[in-house]
């Protein structure tokens, strides 16, 4: 049943003006009507096209009365008309990525938990892009059901996954072309690649030697942090994300007419090229295992080295991405946890001979979880998935000399909204933690007595039972209440990480914990992160320098696990995180970053995220940016490639001084973009 809130015919655009580019969101608000059915299963809907050249950036603001707000942003597919939908339990802010939905990309939540039943108005704010033309809503509506997909005016990719009307100076411009280009690439990378000068079989640096242990490890000389490979040579982790992974699957089914042409899942030879999400761990840790689990993924690169080898693409694949990384001189492959089930990952590696580092699936998780992701990290089961987690997941790798080491988890997704104290959540939440019950006993030996409690907080708990089941949100504390929180977070957050460390050290006591490769860094996680070999974060600014000094806080070695630069001149419609003016601006970025990365006393390595480009469809999330080192023909940027070669060549001059880092001046592109 569908209940209308608006309908009509509206441009977002103010009368007499046009917008471009940059300029302030447009907006449209309704208010929610009070006799519309508005239940937590319920979907909310906003019919809705922007018309212009890169994707659309859309944010759905949901407010309370009293001036609290939850939102919703997520990108849409330009110059189609869209059934933006979200369930209202989202409000509840239980995740922050959502599935996306036909016609989006990566959908976001941010704010913390709310009643969907306190919303009392929502604005629907579409940000104008490249070439914008025009934003329009023709109906807001609530419903049980969600709304159909998603139709083109006329299909936008071509045979190659390529996007249709578009020129740009790496574009392939036929079959035929990317035949010829990829067979002599093949040919050539069955030839032995010689290792650069003064490298050791590890990629590690033969000038400078320490003790050799068989395994990767740190080391400091007095002077700075170095990684040791295993034969004892100095070592800076020059890596690159997802370099096993073959393509990118982007969604399918019900985006079919997107395609001029494409091959059928039904098609025996292409059966490696389409998959389900639920094959898909990472997507399946976010949704479960029956949001549109049976929906269709296409990856266009792994159809067009169909296309081209038939049943020997795998091998043409590997062959040509493994002779890569020795001609460019990056000497650690990241196996990422979206790396597809398919991908004859243990052959890539042993074949290639290429040190890597592993992000590990399946971190263990809890029955009831505090906040977001974060689980019970004091109920027994905990201990106990930890365990089967570091049995299932590294101790198959643990006595391989090319581990360099392992991250134990990827960007927990409780850490997106930072002004949230897990204890408070522990405090509050109406499930049954077991943590609950460590809280309690920690305020017992604080206080003693729960009068001293009541007295410290600023509210009546008649006994530290109490405690057991969760108390009002509505309840307010004292500064020392609220200060105790802070301090019980803090211990949550240790046991988050310590926990499966434990696990993980017994079973792999050999290798690096590169600990739970943070999306970013803050004091919530520097104290944390002191168990672990090594901290990792992921650095997503222009220049690394400031999070750097910031991390330096941790002690320990620091290595990035993520960072990238893309440019518009690529054929996607949208470029990534951070992006430079042209291809060639983009290659001076990289050489800026690495190089300065690289100078840096406390940092041991970076790892450029990464080797594909993402799809026109958008990946399992949605994500669909144009930061790989290839595009979706298996053709390399040649301006990456070249900057990524010469500073490859410098990389341990500038850890022992004897260089300086590339400086050069450098257009960024507006981060609008």
């Amino acid at each position: 049943m569908e209940t209308i809130i608006w309908e009509g015919k509206h441009s977002l655009v103010p009368q007499g003006t046009a917008p471009k580019f940059g300029d302030a969101p447009l907006e449209f608000t309704v208010q929610r009507p009070q006799d519309a059915p508005w239940t937590e299963e319920t979907w909310f809907c906003v019919d809705n096209r922007v018309d212009q050249y890169s994707d659309a950036r859309i944010s759905v603001h949901f407010d309370t009365a009293d001036g609290r707000r939850v939102t919703i942003s997520y990108e849409q597919i330009p110059n189609v008309w869209v059934h933006f939908r979200v369930r209202l339990d989202e409000i509840w802010s239980k995740r922050f990525f959502l599935a996306p939905f036909p016609g989006s990309y990566k959908v976001h939540c941010v704010g913390k938990p709310t009643d969907p039943k306190e919303i009392v108005s929502v604005t629907f704010s579409v940000k104008p892009g490249v070439d914008f033309k025009d934003a329009r809503v023709t109906k807001v509506y609530v419903s049980d059901q969600q709304p159909a997909g998603v139709k083109p005016d006329a299909p936008m990719i071509d045979e190659m996954g390529q996007l249709m009307g578009y020129e740009w100076e790496t574009k392939t411009h036929s079959f035929e072309e990317m035949k010829e280009r990829l067979e002599k690439e093949y040919a050539r990378a069955k030839e032995e690649a010689a290792p650069m000068p003064g490298r050791s079989r590890f990629g590690g640096f033969t000038a400078k030697k320490f003790e050799a242990t068989g395994f990767f490890r740190t080391h400091h000389d007095g002077k700075r942090w170095w990684l040791v490979d295993p034969d004892g040579c100095a070592f800076f982790s020059h890596g690159l994300c997802y370099g096993t992974r073959m393509g990118e699957f982007g969604w399918f089914t019900g985006m079919e007419d997107f395609y001029s042409w494409a091959p059928s899942p039904e098609d025996p030879l292409y059966k490696n090229a389409f998959t389900h999400p639920r094959y898909i761990a990472e997507y399946v840790k976010r949704h479960g295992e029956t949001e549109r689990s049976d929906d269709w993924m296409y990856n266009p690169a792994r159809g067009n080295m169909i296309r081209v080898f038939g049943e020997n693409w795998w091998e043409a694949w590997r062959a040509i991405a493994a002779r890569r990384f020795h001609d460019w001189g990056m000497n650690t492959t990241g196996v990422g946890i979206v790396n597809f089930i398919d991908e004859r990952l243990e052959d890539f590696l042993r074949i290639s001979k290429l040190p890597y580092a592993v992000t590990l699936k399946r971190f263990p998780v809890t029955e009831h979880f505090i906040f977001r992701d974060f689980p019970d990290v004091f109920a027994d089961e905990y201990e106990k998935n930890s365990e089967t987690f570091a049995n299932n997941e590294l101790k198959p790798m643990a006595e391989d000399p090319y581990l360099l080491g392992y991250f134990m988890h990827n960007e927990p997704e409780w850490m997106f909204q930072v002004d949230v104290n897990i204890a408070w959540e522990l405090l509050v939440k109406n499930e049954p933690l077991k943590s609950r019950a460590h809280m309690m006993n920690w305020l017992r030996e604080r206080y003693g007595t729960a009068e001293a409690l009541s007295k410290a907080w600023g509210v009546e708990i008649c006994c530290f039972e109490r405690l057991l089941e969760p108390i009002p949100r509505t309840t307010v504390l004292s500064k020392q209440g609220m200060d105790d929180l802070a301090e019980y977070e803090q211990i949550l957050i240790d046991a988050f990480g310590k926990i499966p460390l434990t696990a993980c050290k017994k079973v792999a006591p050999n290798h690096l914990c590169m600990g739970l490769r943070y999306a970013t860094v803050n004091e919530k996680i520097l104290q944390s992160c002191k168990a672990f070999d090594i901290f990792s974060f992921n650095c997503y600014s222009r220049v690394p320098e400031e999070k750097i000094e910031q991390a330096r806080a941790s002690g320990k070695p620091m290595l990035i696990g993520e960072w990238h630069f893309g440019a518009p001149d690529n054929g996607l419609l949208r470029t990534a995180l951070l992006s430079a003016k042209t291809q060639e601006e983009r290659g001076k970025a990289y050489r800026r970053y690495i190089e300065t990365v690289a100078s840096d006393p406390d940092m041991v390595g970076a790892h450029y995220f990464e080797y594909n480009n993402q799809t026109l469809m958008g990946r399992f999330d949605g994500e669909h940016m144009a930061h790989g080192l290839i595009d979706c023909t298996n053709l390399p940027y040649p301006h990456m490639v070249k900057a990524i070669t010469e500073s490859s060549e410098r990389i341990y001059g500038l850890m022992t001084g004897e260089l300086e880092p590339y400086n050069e001046p450098i257009e960024y592109l507006d981060p609008s973009w």
